[in-house]
């Protein structure tokens, strides 16, 4: 697997001497096993079901999660994984959602061997997925245009989010296909700081935590070994990231900012076109799904801490319900 080949060769970088190293090859490998099997062995949710798609020269896979109350076509949410995951993985984040909302969501998997450990190309991050030069934009695209083509996404209705490396790639979809988007979500992603404008506004919500110590707030390379070694290029500063979003979107200055707390927002909602850019800035959070348990094995290997100050989940389709394309 070469992900994990990655993780493990590069391990020295995190513990500093060859005989700490050996040591923390050894347990990072059993816990990279532990968490990978914890995923596997968790059983899908009644009306998840496992589908593949052809794009191009390859065949991708993703989960599907239809909980429309009809057979008209509904609101679509793709869903895109961190790093290390798979579809799987996001699947808790936003299956109560959809049931409670009548909505579709698509998880789609990223590049890994056996479907497992898995990334995505974002350009500068992360992994097998850029070192292979992964069409991951093409990918999502071609999902959109056959769940719309199937009658099961109203396609003024299409939102992407991802957490980390996906909201990586959210950035970079939401760039690409600005025609296709509705709206974008991105928790504790980044971008690079060389991306261009997309060819029209995108109502974009971005979520950070402060103290993110996979993904720095304050950009640059990961302070994580590993992590770092995947990269190509240093992580954006978050809040340059949100000014490429408010300029990107023609939007009006000063935004409404909320008193400074545990959770602050700052909404540009006088935008190009109706769009809007909402940035949440959490004081204490780490790299975590807000509202959300840490994957198995998280904690331990990235020390992903839960943080309940705010949800995620609500916060994205919040966001989403009030944004519809022309």
């Amino acid at each position: 697997m070469r992900t994990l080949h990655v993780l493990l060769a590069t391990a020295i970088v995190v513990t500093g001497s060859p005989i700490t190293a050996q040591m923390d090859r050894a347990g990072l490998r059993e816990r990279l096993r532990a968490r990978m099997a914890a995923s596997d062995n968790t059983s899908l949710p009644t009306g998840v079901d496992r589908r593949t798609l052809a794009t191009g020269a390859a065949t991708r896979d993703y989960l599907l999660l239809d909980a429309r109350r009809d057979k008209a076509p509904a609101p679509l949410v793709i869903a895109l994984h961190g790093g290390g995951g798979n579809g799987k993985t996001m699947v808790p984040r936003w299956a109560d959602k959809a049931q409670a909302e009548g909505i579709v969501v698509a998880f789609p998997d990223g590049v890994g061997r056996d479907g497992r450990m898995a990334t995505w190309n974002a350009g500068g991050c992360c992994g097998q997925a850029m070192a292979t030069k992964s069409d991951d934009v093409g990918f999502i695209g071609a999902l959109i245009d056959e769940l719309v083509r199937s009658g099961v996404a109203d396609p003024k209705r299409v939102y992407v989010t991802g957490m980390s490396n996906g909201g990586m790639l959210t950035h970079k979809v939401a760039i690409a296909l600005s025609g296709k988007i509705a709206a974008a979500a991105v928790v504790a992603g980044a971008m690079f700081g060389d991306e261009a404008a997309p060819a029209g506004p995108v109502p974009v919500l971005i979520m950070h935590g402060v103290k993110d110590q996979i993904v720095p707030y304050a950009g640059g390379p990961s302070p994580v070994g590993f992590v770092a070694s995947a990269q190509s290029r240093d992580f954006q500063a978050v809040e340059k990231t949100v000014a490429f979003w408010v300029k990107a979107d023609g939007c009006a200055t000063p935004s409404k900012t909320s008193p400074a707390g545990e959770v602050q927002t700052q909404d540009w909602s006088s935008c190009s076109a109706g769009s809007e850019v909402l940035f949440y800035r959490l004081a204490s959070a780490t790299h975590t799904w807000p509202g959300a348990k840490a994957p198995a094995g998280a904690s331990r290997i990235l020390e992903m801490t839960p943080y309940d100050a705010i949800d995620a989940t609500d916060a994205a389709w919040t966001f989403f319900k009030r944004h519809v394309r022309s």
